[in-house]
């Protein structure tokens, strides 16, 4: 059952999306509130996607192409036969085709971890009997996936500090744990340092904090809940390197 202060919550006047997006940032908890009463999503869906293929673009729109060919089958483990074969296979394509696989891929996987996010919250409201639904989480999961934009800045300042195009996928956000310094000689972990950045943590931790105000849970409980498909995550892919 929910906690009867999160039933109570004080209405208040609307706030403009600016508000909001900078109170996420500074001021989460009357963010939270303002997104009970008024679970927009357009708003950071749009500035989430369009940014974020824009810089996409921009990325594949400077690349040197040759070279970045042969930097993404640099650490793939084939013979010599299947490296020239796939060198050849991705040269036949063009860059406008990465361009826009890296355009459309990019908005298509943001969409789809926020839908897989939002509707395991959802899930978990269900058969607690909460009142969120799927349009509170969602709105929620949008608005807490702001913290990203900071590394779609990071993005455009490693483009501007490469005139040569040579500047890899894995080195081109700043912010991912292994460019902060942790890295592996496990393929595994190694590509869990290359997904992992700091906004993904901080993003995170904002559903921690928004599902704690939201149903009055304790932080024990609402960080179980939150972290638990993540925590399994990792188990799988650190059973399977260390296996």
């Amino acid at each position: 059952m929910m906690d009867s202060s999160s039933e109570q919550a004080p209405k208040t006047e609307p706030a403009s999306y600016l508000s909001t997006a900078i109170n996420i940032l500074t001021s989460p908890s009357e963010a939270f509130n303002e997104l009970i009463q008024r679970p927009s999503k357009l708003f950071p869906l749009g500035l989430i996607i369009i940014s974020t293929a824009l810089v996409m673009f921009w990325y594949f729109s400077i690349v040197d192409f040759d070279w970045f060919i042969d930097d993404s089958l640099a650490g793939a483990n084939l013979t010599e036969e299947e490296l020239e074969a796939s060198r050849e296979l991705m040269g036949s394509m063009s860059q406008n085709t990465f361009k826009m696989a890296g355009v459309i891929g990019g908005a298509a996987s943001i969409l789809f971890i926020y839908l897989i996010q939002s509707g395991y919250l959802s899930m978990v409201s269900a058969l607690n009997g909460d009142r969120f639904k799927f349009g509170h989480w969602f709105s929620l999961v949008l608005w807490a996936g702001l913290p990203s934009l900071l590394s779609v800045v990071g993005m455009a300042v490693n483009i501007v500090l490469s005139p040569n195009g040579q500047l890899s996928t894995y080195d081109l956000n700043p912010l991912t744990l292994a460019n902060l310094g942790m890295q592996s000689d496990i393929g595994s972990l190694t590509t869990v340092m290359n997904s992992l950045d700091l906004t993904m943590i901080w993003t995170v931790t904002l559903i921690v904090m928004a599902y704690k105000q939201w149903l009055g849970a304790s932080t024990g409980k609402a960080m179980a809940v939150v972290l638990t498909p993540y925590l399994l995550i990792f188990g799988i892919l650190a059973y399977f390197a260390f296996t």
